[in-house]
């Protein structure tokens, strides 16, 4: 039952490499000043958003991207062997988005369940739940110690580094993500959760409530300050952003590694898939006749 198993996960581990290498192959580079709407393959540099930096939670590092996770050493006694187990007890990964930069113009990439290449990858060790330690990645130490109850663990994507990113990429305006009556509604929809805010600007009358009259001047009010704030977003630039492709056939790839690493790296892992599976499916036969 093990062999067979061990023989699925590799025929899948072989379709799925072998998938997102042909992706890789057949979808062409562009360049994002004159790509087309829809998936596109980007090679560029990561950078910061100006007013929205990113710092990773445990290293404080500056940062495009980051996985972190904590874990707690726990030690267990089996048959008078100690085994050491770590245990999960903090795990976040970065769903900010960042910029990408080809040399013609940049995008913004929203990284929120992409899969990430490549990144790099930080071990250290202390004794208090959250790390003392930071700007542990300009030492390149990685501190151990058997008296060390914690392990921190943080993957990073840095500014400037060399990315390729294969996603649906898809140009929007503030004002076409919203209509007039949407805006509406959610200006009426704040004004009702503030309701002394809501009585001292329409209850004229000042009984303290709301009637229809009321509440027709409020709502005339609020089509016309919709009606302003949709104008000053058609004045606002359009935005590019590559994103997750809302058809799950195709992959979402963050890669630090080169185009031509990537396709090595998924051909080889391919190939060593199928090589395991044609393996344990030929042993599975031979055991099948031997054994009826």
């Amino acid at each position: 039952m093990g062999v067979i198993l061990i023989d699925l996960i590799s025929f899948y581990s072989f379709f799925k490499n072998w998938k997102r290498l042909r992706f890789i192959e057949d979808t062409p580079t562009a360049r994002l000043r004159s790509s087309h709407q829809g998936y596109v393959e980007i090679e560029g540099k990561g950078a910061m958003i100006a007013d929205k930096p990113i710092y990773a939670p445990l290293s404080n590092h500056p940062c495009l991207w980051y996985r972190s996770q904590i874990e707690c050493k726990e030690i267990l006694i089996e048959k008078e062997q100690s085994q050491i187990h770590w245990n999960v007890i903090y795990s976040n990964i970065s769903r900010h988005s960042f910029k990408l930069t080809d040399g013609s113009t940049s995008c913004f990439v929203d990284p929120d369940s992409a899969e990430i290449q490549g990144e790099e990858k930080l071990v250290w060790y202390g004794n208090t739940e959250w790390p003392n330690q930071t700007q542990i990645l300009e030492s390149q130490s990685v501190l151990h110690s058997n008296n060390n109850r914690y392990r921190y663990s943080e993957s990073l994507i840095l500014p400037g580094q060399p990315l390729y990113v294969l996603g649906q990429f898809s140009t929007s305006s503030a004002a076409s993500q919203y209509s007039i009556r949407e805006i509406m509604s959610d200006l009426i929809l704040d004004w009702k959760k503030d309701s002394q805010h809501l009585l001292k600007r329409f209850d004229t009358n000042k009984d303290g409530q709301i009637d229809q009259q009321e509440w027709e001047f409020a709502r005339h009010i609020a089509s016309t300050e919709s009606q302003q704030i949709y104008q000053q977003r058609l004045l606002e630039p359009e935005q590019n952003i590559i994103t997750k492709p809302k058809d799950k056939r195709y992959p979402f790839i963050i890669s630090v590694y080169s185009q031509t690493s990537l396709r090595q790296k998924y051909r080889r892992t391919a190939y060593l898939s199928l090589l395991v599976c044609l393996i344990l499916t030929g042993y599975i036969i031979w055991l099948t006749h031997t054994h009826g």
